[in-house]
């Protein structure tokens, strides 16, 4: 996996598709490994001729997890790092949930960079919930204990459906799939959570959506307690002329449980894009 070695970090990224297609970057969110764009984004993007940027945030293994605390600020320049890296002008974005988060910030500081930006599951006024929530995990990452061995996969699964945690098959497909995986640790799990408290707390960042200049969408789901999608309907109408669009059925984890709808649904959305532009 190639390296960008930027300021004070090292950004582990890949890139597919064609060289001459437009290029997309993917911006993961808090904890989430660039993998997990490949279960139907990745596929999508590519086999529509776009030519598409994965890479970890810092804090996430294999990029270098510096010292703590981060700030979404930093994870801008992160990106803009590897950019300029990769000699990548200006690129469509989307990002999910954290990553969502510096994909607005990036639109509104570099709006030369962006062609178009998607936030999944991210754009929205703080809710009390993410606030508290947001404030535990940080706290506990403060006092760096070992975690228990299922810690990483109920953490994920909370933010499913109610129903669906209500069905021991679906509880226990997800215990397969990541009960096994490697517990989180600091420097990097505790630098996501302060930037992530940090941008939850911050109200003056709200203030700026109607000065993003680039086209955006603004997607949401039905049950994310997160980003609730009234909450982002709501931040939709400040972005002037965004799109914003609700998946039925879907969580917080909408972006793996309704890969195939997302990803067509950014599809159609960086299309009509380059048709308007």
């Amino acid at each position: 996996m190639p390296e960008a070695n930027l300021r004070g970090v090292t950004i582990a990224y890949d890139v597919f598709g064609p060289d001459s297609g437009e290029p997309v970057v993917l911006v993961c969110g808090l904890s989430q490994p660039a993998v997990g764009w490949h279960f139907a984004m990745v596929p999508a993007l590519t086999g529509a001729g776009y030519r598409v940027v994965t890479f970890d945030n810092r804090g996430v293994a294999p990029s270098s997890a510096p010292p703590a605390p981060y700030t979404i600020d930093e994870m801008v320049d992160d990106t803009l790092g590897l950019l300029d890296h990769l000699g990548l002008d200006a690129v469509h974005v989307a990002g999910y949930s954290m990553g969502g988060w510096i994909a607005e910030t990036l639109t509104h500081r570099r709006p030369e960079r962006v062609r178009s930006a998607v936030f999944i599951g991210s754009c929205n006024v703080g809710t009390s919930w993410e606030k508290a929530v947001t404030t535990v995990e940080r706290d506990l990452a403060l006092l760096d204990h070992e975690l228990p061995r299922w810690f990483n996969a109920v953490e994920t699964m909370r933010y499913l459906p109610n129903y669906e945690l209500q069905q021991d098959d679906v509880v226990d497909q997800w215990l397969a799939l990541i009960g096994d995986l490697e517990p989180w640790s600091n420097p990097g799990r505790l630098g996501q959570f302060e930037a992530a408290l940090a941008w939850s707390l911050d109200v003056e960042r709200t203030r700026r959506w109607p000065e993003l200049a680039r086209p955006c969408l603004v997607l949401a789901f039905e049950h994310d307690v997160d980003s609730p999608p009234a909450r982002a309907r709501e931040a939709a109408g400040h972005i002037p002329g965004a799109r914003f669009v609700e998946v039925p059925g879907a969580s917080h984890l909408g972006v793996f449980t309704h890969a195939e709808t997302v990803s067509s649904i950014v599809l159609g959305f960086f299309a009509d894009t380059a048709r308007a532009g």
